[in-house]
């Protein structure tokens, strides 16, 4: 709501040219353009105000995207690393059976 003090408006001396004078009503038009005015760049503040809260969350959200798929690559090296380990211990495992294969059969041979 726009309120006119209007002793100040009578006091106010304006910076116009000589011979200009604005009548009351004319300052009135003037204050509600200039109200109006303040009203647009105030909802185009919070428009741009809401737009950049919202990048910060995108901007956030992909951050946190990021780190989780950081940690997914890690823990699948490591899944990959520990499969890797075990697809030898067993390749051992079956040498190590074959061998004892092997000498039960060179042990059952030497005793005949």
């Amino acid at each position: 709501m726009l309120v006119i003090d209007f002793d100040l408006v009578r006091n106010f001396s304006f910076a116009l040219p000589d011979g200009v004078q604005l009548t009351l009503s004319e300052l009135r038009e003037m204050a509600c353009r200039q109200q109006a005015q303040i009203d647009s760049q105030h909802q185009l503040l919070a428009a741009k105000e809401q737009r950049l809260r919202y990048l910060k969350e995108q901007e956030a959200r992909q951050q946190r995207v990021q780190a989780e798929s950081e940690r997914l690559r890690r823990l699948r090296d490591r899944v990959d690393a520990q499969e890797l380990k075990l697809r030898k211990l067993r390749a051992l495992r079956g040498q190590v059976d074959h061998q004892k294969q092997n000498n039960i059969s060179l042990s059952e041979y030497i005793r005949w």
